[in-house]
């Protein structure tokens, strides 16, 4: 066992929960908002997921056999933009009704400040599940490699697979889920304040963009990871980040100049 390896899954897990909570915290002290709208982000994207997730489990293994005769390749791509459109869509309209009928009723203005606390609530908590994941791994880690482990295996040679990769992990084999966290949070401020703004200026076209970039960004990770590799991955997932980041500059100064007119 490594004792950097589970300093640096302790570390991940901790920043995972933290920086949501500290961007909510300045959020609020920075602009007023109130904490319920962060718990709305928050709590909508576990009530989407409580539908979203089994039915993307009941179906893809059934999607993916079928395409299979087609080649692996193919079966990945199809795949990969089916999960990806399932979660632009069932992600970017329960942000919509949230927005379109639950804050009329809870009397939250629909500004970009509360876009922002929404996205951040939303992507916040997306990102303290990913870390009680994290630490369910590091706990396996300690487990298995542990010295004088007696820890019965099966003896499959997948199993001893997976093993040996989880005895060969390093620092570097971990920090990457920490900076895509990061990164999809971004992602999710911008997908907020893109649904948002389809709400404020009446144009479900937004709405639909949401979706499709969403999409895009699922898609997208899932087929390179498959395919290419982490590091890949993560340099896709940087580049609609990027991307995400001068949306949110754009459509905060224009939401500010439109609330000032």
């Amino acid at each position: 066992m490594d004792p950097l390896v589970v300093a640096t899954f302790a570390v991940v897990a901790l920043l995972e929960i933290i920086v949501p909570l500290a961007l909510g915290y300045w959020i609020v002290k920075k602009f007023g908002v109130s904490w319920r709208v962060f718990v709305l982000g928050a709590l909508f994207f576990i009530v989407v997921q409580i539908v979203h997730a089994p039915l993307v489990l009941v179906t893809q293994t059934p999607l993916y056999l079928a395409v299979l005769p087609f080649g692996t390749t193919a079966a990945v791509a199809v795949l990969a933009v089916y999960l990806g459109l399932m979660a632009g869509l069932f992600e970017e309209i329960g942000r919509y009704l949230v927005y379109r009928y639950l804050f009329p009723r809870r009397e939250i203005p629909l500004s970009r400040e509360n876009g922002l606390q929404f996205g951040v609530g939303w992507g916040g908590v997306e990102s303290m599940i990913v870390a009680l994941l994290v630490l369910t791994s590091m706990v396996s880690y300690i487990v298995i490699t542990g010295e004088g482990s007696m820890l019965f295996l099966p003896d499959d040679p997948a199993v001893q697979a997976e093993i040996e990769a989880l005895r060969a992990l390093t620092p570097l084999d971990i920090l990457p889920g920490l900076a895509e966290r990061m990164m999809t949070i971004v992602l999710h401020i911008a997908w907020s304040l893109m649904v948002l703004a389809a709400i404020v200026y009446a144009k479900k076209a937004l709405l639909a963009l949401a979706i499709i970039w969403h999409a895009a960004v699922d898609a997208a990770a899932v087929y390179l990871a498959q395919t290419q590799g982490i590091l890949v991955t993560e340099a896709a997932v940087f580049v609609f980040a990027v991307i995400g980041v001068a949306y949110i500059l754009w459509e905060w100064r224009r939401m500010g100049v439109r609330a000032t007119s």
